[in-house]
């Protein structure tokens, strides 16, 4: 029997481990292929890839963010093959599979499929398939150990090729110990762990695979803090070239842990926290227990010692009303995280929160991924300002692009963080596409000019430093004045004095607003420039190189 195992992916670098795990997992007389293809991809293009294997079976992955894509290929498939046989799985039809076969697929594998797929292709009956004429009664669970004694997924032949190109999706457990009310993981009770000489033999390999970075899987990864200590520890002997990405809860965490993430380790890991809200009655509602003065204090410890900390906040949690969330986001923003993610709440089928949407008076869109559109204490138009929020957030904040500006503003101006983000947010919807990061920096400057104090002086350094290349001038530059070209001859002056050769350079205020001048020199091919800082008698007082991929400036 030819089967194919195919996933639509968010991007190229990201692969399917469900995918790896049903290949090792086949039985020796089936004939099976992998496709993978991108969310963004034309599905008629997908479905010929896979049509060119003449499968008998293709089983595809589902999740909330390629859920209608799938749809899309499935009817492409059935096009072009109407005899072929479609069975889904994944955690998006593993708890509403009903309507997915209606599509024309055969059957949904609910939950885990390592067994249950190939037991099924073989004819053995599984009370955790789902068909027309069958009812799932049961999500299945693998024993980790039978896990163990199959090939290796992350090592597979397929992927030698492009090891260094993209992600490398791992996991050191199953399962999750918190019931949070709007997660799917809550439904899986129990942890199963793999064993710490599996996981030896992994990282093992993983020292000569050309792998660049590990994402962790695990919900939790610091659920057993001994063991999760030691785990990071063992990671750290790997090449220095292999970075690591880890979900953390913050609040359990104790000193030796943070210690380790802090100090020893913090330039090999990419931390995930997350915090959700800083509201308790919410936090207690939707079933999280957060000691939410550790959590700040985790968090700030992180912040301060330069750790790449991703931190989450969801609007639309029950008892978190417009203010409330705003409270949190300002909170979340004063420790100054590496980055702040603004999500809106999803109702997932099976979670506590979606079963009981009309107790929180939930509306929202009934198509994946599932945003609500407004709760009991949030309105549409709260909604969509936390929409704008999050959106000047990911472009300004989570980019790295004006972070500390953004912080130095609200500092020095006494403002509102989320208020500052919303009127930059709502400015941004007015850009039309595509546009240049000159209208992105004029844009920012106008929606600032009334609470900021000389925004155009920061905001000038900022937009030299992300111009890999002599940029076109900052829109309020004209010709200079008397005073302005006696400023540049006496710099001219200092730079040859300094032998410093200069290609192409542009003079502007000091972005500190401190007296002098900011010197930013670019160079003909552009792989690097540099910002020379002059006090007010022309005295260079720094030098600073940045790469045209330099990203936290």
């Amino acid at each position: 029997m030819r089967v194919v195992l195919a996933a639509l992916n968010a991007k190229y670098i990201h692969k399917n481990l469900a995918l790896r795990w049903l290949y090792v997992s086949r039985p020796a007389s089936f004939d099976v292929q992998i496709v993978e293809g991108v969310i963004r991809d034309d599905p008629m293009n997908t479905a010929n890839r896979i049509s060119a294997y003449r499968p008998d079976v293709v089983g595809l992955s589902v999740y909330i963010f390629n859920a209608e894509e799938t749809k899309a290929l499935i009817a492409c498939l059935l096009n072009l093959m109407p005899e072929v046989r479609i069975i889904l799985g994944g955690p998006e039809v593993t708890y509403h599979p009903e309507p997915w076969l209606k599509l024309g697929v055969e059957a949904v594998v609910c939950g885990e499929g390592e067994t249950v797929f190939w037991e099924y292709l073989q004819g053995k009956p599984s009370p955790s398939i789902q068909t027309n004429h069958q009812v799932s009664s049961e999500v299945a669970r693998v024993d980790l150990s039978l896990l163990e004694t199959m090939e290796s997924p992350y090592f597979l032949e397929l992927d030698e090729a492009d090891m260094d190109k993209r992600y490398l999706y791992m996991e050191t457990a199953r399962g999750c110990p918190y019931d949070c009310a709007y997660c799917l993981s809550s439904l899986e009770k129990g942890m199963r762990r793999f064993s710490d000489a599996y996981l030896d033999k992994t990282f093992d390999r993983l020292a000569d695979s050309g792998v660049k970075q590990v994402k962790f899987l695990d919900r939790t990864f610091n659920v057993d803090p001994v063991r999760a200590l030691q785990i990071a520890r063992r990671l750290t002997e790997l090449p220095s070239s292999i970075s690591f990405h880890v979900e953390l809860v913050g609040d359990t965490l104790g000193p030796e842990i943070i210690d380790f993430f802090t100090s020893q380790a913090k330039s090999r890991f990419r931390v995930e926290i997350g915090v959700q809200s800083f509201n308790r009655k919410t936090l207690l509602e939707v079933g999280r227990f957060s000691r939410l003065d550790v959590l700040k204090k985790v968090i700030l410890q992180f912040s301060e010692a330069g750790v790449h900390q991703h931190t989450d906040l969801i609007a639309g949690l029950p008892y978190e009303d417009y203010y409330s969330f705003k409270q949190s986001f300002n909170t979340l923003f004063s420790l100054n995280p590496f980055e702040i993610q603004v999500g809106i709440l999803k109702l997932l089928h099976g979670t506590r929160l979606r079963r009981n949407h009309e107790t929180y008076g939930y509306t929202f869109t009934d198509q994946a991924p599932y945003p609500i559109t407004s709760s009991s204490w949030m309105s549409e138009e709260d909604m969509k300002s936390v929409e704008s929020v999050a959106n000047a957030v990911e472009k300004l904040y989570n980019s790295q692009k004006l972070r500390h500006t953004l912080s130095h503003w609200v500092e020095e101006n006494k403002l509102d963080a989320f208020d500052l983000f919303l009127k930059v947010g709502n400015a941004l919807r007015t850009l039309k596409h595509p546009y240049s990061q000159r209208d992105f920096f004029r844009c920012i400057a106008d929606a600032v000019k009334e609470d900021v104090l000389l925004p155009l002086n920061r905001l000038k350094g900022d937009y030299y430093r992300l111009s890999p290349i002599y940029p076109q001038p900052f829109w309020e530059e004209g010709e200079l004045d008397d005073q302005g070209k006696e400023v540049r001859k006496a710099i001219r002056n200092r730079l040859d004095s300094n032998k410093i050769s200069v290609k192409h350079m542009k003079i502007v205020e000091r972005a500190d607003g401190k007296v002098g001048s900011d010197v930013w020199v670019y160079p003909a091919l552009g792989k690097s420039h540099t910002v020379l800082r002059f006090d007010e008698k022309y005295n260079l007082e720094s030098e600073t190189v940045y790469e045209s991929t330099h990203r936290d400036a």
